[in-house]
């Protein structure tokens, strides 16, 4: 009955740096809700911005790969790894930093689990996104504390074109997979407004019909095991214009979801690099999103935007004994009910010197509750408490000047400093960043930026199994420089390298007989991305993405020369091209290599098998109707690949569906 429900509500919504730009140019239809966006300049683009690395995706470019879902839209990032490890749920690494170093906005509001500071991408539809920028490295210090691999900012779709407009869309595919999703949106008058619903079920992916049993007792091969995912989403937001200098808008965002977590296939008790396997399931999930925004933006120097929000998450997770996902009396089976809650405001001030130059002033204050209950079967069949009750709070204020010189100079200095409250105890430290952009020419670009960037440690770090109170903030140190070159092929070469220190990184080690978290690891991390974009015709996009990374454990005592499932290679290809009678085509490739894995003492290495996806899309625009039918293939070539040892990904996978728009 709810998927019906959800369903028929997507039916009746249906009656918008180095700057490196993914795409082409958005629909013109929707617009951008940039009210919450954290880094706004006076000129078209930020100082900031450019001294350092931003990749910006498109909603045309998210509609020309058909990515559902935000984990979809990033692949083909530099820099950026989406992969999908034990939890069954992709994690996105940007410059070798684990999603918890990823900070994540969607309009202004972070989004991650108070527990362990993660986020799930799969939730975040991509068709409310107008545009994603990913901020690799050290950034902006409006982002506050946090993100010492970079950070996402999701700027969502908005109304701005006048009258009423909406899309209905359907996909149906291998393995159970179905999409169904509705939407509308407009302006009229001082009102503009966007609605989005959408229902998503997968009931297994297929594994390659290369892949080799290895416990069949985990997987047998053809359907994975344990691989269903559901979701509902419902979004909506709207800016109201009070007078020419005042906006309010106003956002709301709801999921509802479940979804397996795919067991090891390969555990064997002679291989040391082998998980044990685990039958674990979300059989539950909730996430309800509210935002209230103000913007005063007028002809005067100054501009003040603000934003309030609320954030709770419940979720249900069980650990089972067996692959019948039904009993729980063994031990490690567990079942756990948790609640995140988060409540924040923000504000930032911005003073404009001129039309090139700039201060702004930004604050915010934080705070993120953690409650669980549940049980744990210990080796004596006997069920451990698992209740848990945290609160964190996080203050943070920031100044960042920037200013565009008449000789082609542009600077950048920024300042922020970071409060952290916990049960027992508070910390506090700083961030900074410094950068600063030469024009060669009207064709080439140089910039050059540094930044020291900080983390507190999680719930998880510090109360959970393994916790320790007394963690102190991890730091990282970036060092970057980068050339842009615009090409005479209407095209664009940009080339950054990089060098980041990272400090005091939290690490669980032998304490005596003890496993407890503590500051042990320092990293060092090195890499070059380059970027080509060429488009020779006017309907022809060809785009070209290179990353290498180097890295290296550097604490004291370690074994490791590379740090584990870090790709040192990713090569990525993508095009488009359209007919004028609305025929496309779409085809990308993604090639990794270099990975490797160790043991869980740390003294044993592998390899993961290098791999290359190709995925195809074929779609007819049928340009007077508003009608687009469309035929795409995943893994065209069906490769049998890992991104994390003995945790097989799908093989190919082939899908189609329509879409109308009025």
């Amino acid at each position: 009955m709810k998927k019906v429900l959800w369903a028929g509500a997507c039916l009746a919504l249906a009656a918008g740096s180095q700057s490196v730009v993914l795409a082409e140019t958005a629909n013109q239809e929707e617009g951008a809700y940039r009210i919450g966006e954290i880094v706004v300049a006076a000129a078209s683009e930020s100082v900031v911005e450019q001294a350092g690395t931003v990749y910006r995706v498109t909603a045309e470019q998210i509609r020309k790969q058909n990515a559902k879902n935000l984990d979809q839209a990033l692949e083909l990032v530099p820099g950026l790894v989406v992969r999908e490890g034990a939890e069954g749920t992709p994690r996105i690494d940007i410059r070798g930093f684990r999603t918890r170093h990823v900070q994540l906005f969607i309009n202004g509001i972070p989004v991650k689990s108070s527990y362990d500071g993660q986020f799930d991408p799969t939730r975040i539809p991509a068709e409310i996104i107008s545009e994603i920028k990913v901020t690799s490295g050290g950034g902006s210090v409006l982002y506050g504390a946090g993100g010492n691999g970079g950070a996402i900012d999701i700027i969502t779709k908005l109304g701005t074109a006048e009258g009423l407009h909406g899309l209905v869309g359907g996909e149906v595919g291998e393995g159970g997979s179905y999409t169904g999703k509705g939407g509308v949106w407009g302006s009229g008058g001082k009102l503009d407004f966007y609605a989005h619903a959408s229902v998503q079920n997968r009931d297994e992916f297929l594994l390659s019909d290369d892949f080799v049993p290895v416990n069949v007792d985990a997987e047998d091969g053809g359907d994975r095991e344990n691989s269903d995912r559901e979701q509902k989403n419902l979004f909506g937001n709207l800016s109201y214009n009070l007078n020419d200098d005042n906006t309010l808008g106003f956002t709301l965002s709801r999921f509802d979801g479940e979804n397996g977590k795919p067991p090891a296939t390969n555990y064997d008790p002679s291989d040391p690099f082998a998980k044990k396997t685990s039958y674990e399931r979300i059989d539950d999930s909730s996430n309800t999103l509210l935002q209230a925004a103000f913007s005063h933006d007028s002809s005067s120097p100054l501009d003040i935007r603000g934003w309030a929000y609320y954030s709770l998450t419940s979720e249900e997770e069980n650990g089972y004994d067996d692959d019948s996902y039904s009993s729980q009396r063994k031990n490690g089976s567990f079942f756990q009910d948790s609640d995140t809650e988060t409540f924040g405001v923000s504000t930032q001030v911005r003073y404009a010197v001129n039309d090139f130059s700039g201060a702004t002033l930004a604050a915010s204050a934080e705070n993120e509750s953690w409650e669980a209950e549940g049980f744990e079967i210990d080796k004596d069949g006997n069920p451990g408490d698992l209740a848990s009750d945290h609160d964190l709070q996080t203050y943070s204020v920031a100044l960042e000047y920037e200013n565009q010189l008449a000789d082609g100079l542009g600077i950048v200095a920024g300042y922020g400093h970071h409060f952290n409250e916990r049960d027992e105890g508070s910390d506090n430290d700083f961030s900074y960043v410094v950068g600063a952009t030469y024009d060669v020419s009207e064709a080439t670009q140089l910039r050059v930026n540094h930044a020291r960037k900080i983390r507190f440690p999680s719930v998880k770090q510090l109360y959970g199994k393994d916790g320790n109170e007394d963690l102190e903030t991890e730091v990282t140190y970036h060092y970057e420089a980068g050339i842009s070159q615009k090409m005479w092929t209407a095209g664009t070469l940009d080339v950054t390298g990089f060098i980041i220190d990272a400090e005091d990184f939290i690490e669980k080690i032998d304490t005596g007989g003890k496993d407890q978290n503590v500051n042990f690891q320092e990293l060092s991390l090195a890499g070059v991305e380059a970027n080509l974009t060429l488009t020779p015709l006017e309907k022809l996009m060809i785009r070209l993405g290179i990353s290498y990374l180097d890295t290296e454990d550097q604490s004291e005592g370690s074994a490791r020369e590379e740090l584990q499932y870090r790709p040192e290679w990713k090569l990525s290809v993508d095009g488009s091209y359209t007919l004028d009678c609305g025929f496309s085509v779409y085809g990308s490739v993604l090639h990794a290599r270099d990975q490797y894995y160790y043991d869980s003492k740390q003294e044993q290495k592998g390899e993961l098998d290098d791999f290359t996806l190709v995925n195809l899309k074929l779609s007819q625009d049928f340009q007077t109707t508003g009608i687009e039918v469309y035929v795409a293939v995943d893994n065209l070539f069906d490769e049998d690949y890992e991104e994390s040892y003995g945790l097989p990904q799908p093989g190919r996978m082939v899908y189609g569906g329509l879409e109308y728009r009025f």
